[in-house]
């Protein structure tokens, strides 16, 4: 698989099916949200034929892994576009814009990190240790707004466009041209996405040294957001403890990565852990919502 045939089959259907997400409309996004599931899980069908049983179990820990860290990413959508006061109308085409550039950005990082892991051995400890610490601060670390003050704060660098933007990323005013908020908005989004791949990346490594693998499972966990958004926003907060479930495993995979010159954990081993973890913290969250609720 990790040919530079395969990766040109492989961006060109990404790119045609993302294309043909655009055009649906909004009121069909939980349809589109199951199906990238379905596609997501169909290719590991693919990658047991071509590949064999382990690379199956370790594409599907792999997408299982990266499919439960984007839940962050819809965090982070919401307090953009509530920010930025983004209509409801432009954020598809945000979301379009930000998820195509962190499809690049990520690939650039799959095969960064890939680099340094093959020149220097000792950095798996290094992103096992900071892996393990993010873990552990997703217990002690409040979620606010103050993580991404700095983030929002970019505003002030630009020459924002001050009126209607019409959906616009640049207008010309007075000759001259302006970017509009929601060029800021985008490049926000991208940011934040690079600071969520610091973990998830590395992590990932953890489970196999595939980068073909890493990179599909990356992708179709990813080219998801944007119907995973529509559909599901409104309703992120009932997850209550999934984060607790995505510390879980960053703890895991960390450890595992610290020990692994010592510890074999083979990949039904890690999938079932990871898969039993997801499980477990949403079962406790739809148990506290309907407690909640009453």
């Amino acid at each position: 698989m990790d040919s530079a045939l395969f990766y040109f089959i492989f961006n060109a259907v990404i790119i045609f099916l993302v294309i043909a997400d655009l055009f649906f409309p909004s009121k069909y996004a939980i349809y589109l949200t199951f199906f990238w599931l379905f596609v997501g899980l169909a290719f590991s069908g693919f990658v047991y034929v071509h590949m064999g049983t382990d690379h199956f179990y370790e594409y599907l820990s792999a997408y299982f892994v990266e499919k439960s860290l984007s839940v962050d990413n819809i965090f982070v959508f919401l307090l953009i576009f509530e920010k930025f006061g983004i209509e409801t109308r432009y954020q598809r085409k945000l979301l379009f814009a930000g998820i195509w550039g962190a499809l690049i950005l990520r690939a650039l990082m799959i095969f960064a990190v890939s680099g340094v892991l093959s020149a220097f051995h000792f950095m798996i400890y290094v992103f096992g240790a900071f892996i393990f610490l993010m873990g552990l601060m997703s217990f002690i670390k409040n979620n606010d707004n103050n993580d991404f003050d700095n983030v929002f704060n970019l505003k002030k660098y630009f020459n924002v466009f001050q009126g209607d933007h019409s959906g616009q990323f640049f207008i010309k005013e007075n000759g001259k041209w302006k970017t509009t908020i929601l060029v800021v908005a985008v490049i926000c989004i991208e940011i934040c996405d690079i600071i969520f791949a610091f973990d998830s990346i590395p992590a990932l490594f953890s489970i196999t040294p595939d980068k073909a693998i890493i990179y599909t499972s990356n992708a179709f966990a990813i080219i998801g957001l944007r119907s995973l958004y529509i559909a599901f926003a409104f309703a992120v907060n009932r997850f209550h403890y999934l984060k607790h479930g995505v510390g879980v495993i960053l703890l895991f995979i960390g450890a595992k990565m610290i020990f692994s010159d010592y510890i074999d954990i083979s990949p039904l081993v890690s999938l079932i852990t990871i898969v039993g973890i997801l499980f477990i913290s949403f079962c406790v969250s739809a148990i506290k919502f309907r407690l909640v609720k009453q």
